[in-house]
């Protein structure tokens, strides 16, 4: 919701190429997991951490994850609901609004897996349909001398950030959580690869539009800006105020990304103590999310500091883990080949 406004401040007009860019990063970084789970075939990632690293060292790795995921889950659930007080329930207290989201992932966590991947097909071409309908007929307010200077801040800059911030396509990795579901390497390497793709492709193409409509100076200061872009609509006095689409794409957008990151959260937990059944332990974590969620005092906090970190540094656990996991399998594979030759 806020990261757009923050990369057009620091990179200005550019920022619509410099999500290419960390797309671009994210490709390269992912393969680190990619070739992780086409060596140990039939595996999947936390599987991998165990057999490279040992259980507890594995482990260790594994909970790492497990921290990252129900934190990235709490950072973005907070942030939804800070927007939403200042559009549309200013009155409304936070918590309340909170738990009747936390309630609803809840419950279709409490159904697994499958019921998460059938919602989010079930809904994913609305979503979609929906999206490109609102940047289309936002035309009329497109300005194309918005998009210079067109190197922004400065090339050096936009490269720079735009390779920092790779690990907004990282969440790729909860695919390789539950590799066992997509059956064989190569459905994983395709699905894995597109998605980053399509990711970035509909990032710089919400980019673009933004930094059309609105100068880059202003856009920066904005905090939603696909709303305001879509309270601009306007084509005679029928046809206007569309912002309802705007509310559907971004709540439920919203809700199948917080289920996402909670259910693979505790899905690791699972798999790290040997626990079968998800159910027992979903409301502990729920309470967590709930819990963390509530922790940051106020909006600011959220969007200049957890969410602009979140961004910058998450890298290292979406691409230095599985790395180092590979350069250690690598070796160890190495090792054992020379003592057998011997």
């Amino acid at each position: 919701f806020t990261s757009p406004a923050l990369l057009i401040k620091i990179t200005g007009p550019a920022a619509w190429y410099v999500t290419l860019i960390s797309m671009l990063t994210a490709l390269l970084g992912f393969t680190f997991t990619y070739l992780l789970l086409k060596k140990h075939k039939g595996k999947n990632l936390i599987e991998i951490f165990e057999i490279v690293l040992g259980r507890y060292l594995g482990a260790i790795f594994s909970g790492v994850l497990v921290l990252w995921f129900i934190f990235a889950a709490s950072i973005l659930l907070r942030e939804f609901i800070e927007v939403l007080r200042v559009y549309e329930l200013p009155s409304s207290p936070t918590s309340f609004v909170m738990l009747t989201f936390v309630v609803g992932v809840g419950v279709i966590c409490y159904f697994g897996l499958e019921s998460i991947t059938r919602f989010t097909k079930l809904l994913f071409p609305i979503l979609f349909f929906g999206f490109i309908l609102v940047i289309f007929i936002s035309s009329s307010n497109y300005n194309y001398h918005h998009l210079f200077p067109a190197f922004g801040y400065g090339i050096t800059k936009s490269i720079f950030n735009g390779i920092k911030r790779s690990a907004a396509y990282g969440e790729a990795m909860i695919l390789a959580v539950f590799f066992h579901s997509l059956a064989s390497i190569k459905r994983f390497r395709n699905a894995s690869y597109i998605a980053i793709i399509i990711s970035g492709l509909l990032n710089s193409l919400a980019l673009l539009a933004y930094i059309m409509t609105f100068p880059y100076f202003t856009a920066s200061r904005v905090l939603s800006l696909l709303y305001e872009m879509t309270k601009l609509i306007e084509y005679g006095r029928f046809f206007q105020r569309l912002d309802p689409i705007f509310f559907f794409i971004w709540n439920i957008g919203t809700f199948v990304t917080v289920t996402a990151l909670f259910y693979t959260s505790v899905s690791i937990f699972c798999m790290i103590f040997r626990i079968k059944d998800i159910k027992p332990i979903l409301i502990p974590f729920l309470i967590i999310l709930f819990s963390g969620a509530m922790l940051p005092q106020d909006a600011a906090i959220i969007i200049t500091g957890y969410v602009q970190a979140s961004r910058e540094y998450s890298w290292i656990i979406y691409y230095l883990l599985p790395l180092i996991v590979l350069i250690v399998s690598m070796f160890k594979g190495g090792k054992k080949e020379t003592l057998e030759n011997e």
